[in-house]
């Protein structure tokens, strides 16, 4: 009665309630009965008596202040005592660690992968629940995995026989994102299809209301009229809705269906035809360096775009603007940024760095999210001032700066960049062109006199003897000169 009347003046503490609470549950009150007592929500109430079955020592915990509340209530995502009080001695206050502890194994109900396979099924499947009762939404986790990506599974088999039987000569489920996604050449619909019945009703529908409204008022516009733009709005939609891939589109194409971020689902069709290539007056001659080395070159120009993105928040967030807007536009094939979550880490043989070493940004980002409790990020990010928001956000864009992708001709330029200050290509990096290419870049660089000294030198000798030579002029690889468009 005391702790009841004092609800209306002060929060009791929690420890408090669930003592109360319990007491009153165990006398045979309902919990609608106690909730009308304190002036509470019922929810609420089954909440607070969920904390009522911890481990008397994770209680006491909770009522010293040991622990807080938030730890609580993930302690409270399994009914064994026992297992509660293992990870009580394992994890003690970190609410992140026991949460994942209990659900490493699960998939949350907020997860995309069940709006593939509705709640529903996997009930009906045989799969049960594990109910988070301090969700906002009240949701929780699927305790069977394996039952949910089965059933995902012969969801992904059906929407394949789907688009099979819309003619589409191949369509491919691939586990996840492939890592060159960005570059493939995405197609969208070009086709428009027939109006269904239903579909030319509306639309005739919706013309004569808009008709009648500029009848009743000739300067009513889009613009300055809420109907006509709702029902402008709803004109679009059905013209979207009709939007279809064309024969001629099919020929020569494929789709990729694939899960990302949180199980969502994207369907992708991409053209197999290759792209024309003009032709070039040098087509004949060999390539200077081998499609494993140019690569090589390009994440090395990578690694240090990303370092300098980490220190530079202005352009950090003009990329990932630009990456919305392309986003939004549907045009996104053209953005530097990998807009997801799982982008795909830089890999360079350790040979090839020079004795040099980059910040790594991924890991900047890791050691400055860790500091995070799962929940309440925005009210945790609130107390962070704007310098170390801004660091941690060019941190977090420098990541999704793709492997894949092509970066703006004049990025090093915008960043500050001096690779020749940076990096410089020593024995290694010579070691793993041909003897040929040596010869051809030396006579380029230092003389035709020059190469025919060079030319009887062996391989080894030969890149070290370039090596040296080039590094007096600070020489670098074309597409890494700051003046030089990359390819």
């Amino acid at each position: 009665m005391s702790l009841a009347e004092n609800q209306s003046r002060d929060d009791m503490h929690p420890a408090d309630a669930i003592e109360a609470y319990g007491k009153l549950a165990a006398d045979g009150l309902a919990s609608d009965d106690i909730a009308a007592r304190f002036g509470v929500t019922p929810a609420h109430v089954n909440r607070i008596l969920s904390l009522a079955n911890l481990h008397p020592d994770i209680r006491a915990s909770l009522a010293k202040d040991e622990i807080g509340l938030d730890t609580a209530k993930a302690y409270t995502l399994t009914d064994d005592q026992e297992c509660q009080l293992r990870l009580f001695g394992e994890f003690g206050n970190s609410a992140h660690m026991v949460r994942k502890a209990l659900t490493d194994d699960k998939i949350a109900t907020d997860s995309g992968l069940f709006d593939l396979v509705p709640f529903a099924k996997y009930i009906e499947a045989g799969g049960t629940i594990t109910r988070d009762l301090f969700s906002g939404d009240e949701g929780g986790f699927a305790d069977d995995a394996e039952l949910v990506w089965s059933l995902v599974w012969q969801r992904l088999d059906t929407l394949r026989e789907e688009w099979l039987a819309d003619r589409w000569p191949e369509v491919e489920i691939v586990e996840r994102q492939p890592d060159n996604f960005y570059a493939l050449n995405h197609i969208r619909p070009q086709g428009l299809c027939d109006l269904t019945a239903m579909e030319a009703a509306r639309v005739a529908e919706l013309e004569a209301k808009a008709e009648a409204i500029t009848e009743a008022d000739p300067e009513a516009e889009v613009w300055n009229n809420a109907d006509l733009r709702a029902i402008d709005d709803e004109l679009g939609r059905i013209e979207q809705a009709r939007r279809c891939f064309t024969d001629k589109q099919k020929e020569d194409a494929k789709v990729i269906i694939f899960l990302g971020y949180n199980g969502a689902l994207t369907i992708q069709p991409v053209s197999l035809r290759k792209a024309k290539r003009s032709k070039k007056a040098d087509d004949g001659k060999p390539e200077r360096f081998s499609r494993k080395l140019t690569e090589a070159i390009h994440r090395i120009k990578l690694l240090a775009v990303r370092e300098a993105l980490c220190g530079n928040p202005d352009m950090a967030f003009d990329l990932l603007l630009v990456a919305l807007i392309e986003d939004r536009l549907a045009c996104a094939v053209n953005s530097p940024l990998a807009l997801r979550t799982a982008a795909s880490p830089v890999q360079v043989d350790a040979d090839l760095f020079a004795g040099i070493t980059f910040v790594d940004a991924e890991d900047a980002a890791d050691k400055a999210l860790a500091e995070f409790e799962r929940g309440n990020i925005l009210d945790q990010i609130a107390e962070w001032d704007a310098h170390r928001k801004q660091q941690l956000f060019a941190s977090l864009v420098a990541t999704l700066v793709d492997a894949t992708s092509a970066l703006p001709s004049d990025i090093q330029q915008r960043l500050g960049i001096d690779m020749a200050a940076k990096w410089q290509p020593d024995a290694a990096f010579f070691g793993k062109m041909t003897k040929s290419a040596l010869l051809d870049l030396l006579r380029e660089e230092c003389g035709e006199a020059a190469a025919e000294n060079c030319r009887k030198l062996a391989k080894a000798d030969l890149a070290d003897e370039v090596a040296n030579r080039l590094a007096k002029n600070g020489w670098l690889p074309p597409s890494l000169r700051a003046d030089t468009v990359c390819a």
